[in-house]
């Protein structure tokens, strides 16, 4: 049996704004509990920002099961929501990009 595509071939300029990723979208669950993960921490970087994902429990230990998560910035869809978020520190030697 032959494959079909549901959905053709796309291009970033047919549809910039579906060429996204938002974090706040995504689950992330742990491998070892079974349970979700929660961000508990974010950091934005030149080229990628870094979302880390923890277990709020007692089984887990985070330096074992966390979860990091790198999306690069100009696909990143979640950057202001993350700034507003209460781990989020900003750091003064990564450039801000203008706003839109």
């Amino acid at each position: 049996m032959a494959r079909e595509r549901i959905i053709g071939p796309m291009s970033a300029e047919d549809a910039p704004d579906r060429h996204v990723i938002d974090i706040f979208m995504m689950s992330v669950k742990c491998g070892n509990c079974d349970t979700y993960q929660t961000i508990v921490k974010f950091r934005k970087g030149p080229e990628k920002n870094v979302y880390t994902y923890e277990c709020e429990n007692e089984i887990c230990d985070p330096n074992m099961t966390r979860t990091i998560v790198e999306v690069p910035r100009h696909l990143d869809n979640s950057t202001r929501r993350a700034e507003e978020l209460p781990y989020y520190e900003r750091e003064k030697d990564v450039p801000e990009e203008p706003a839109d």
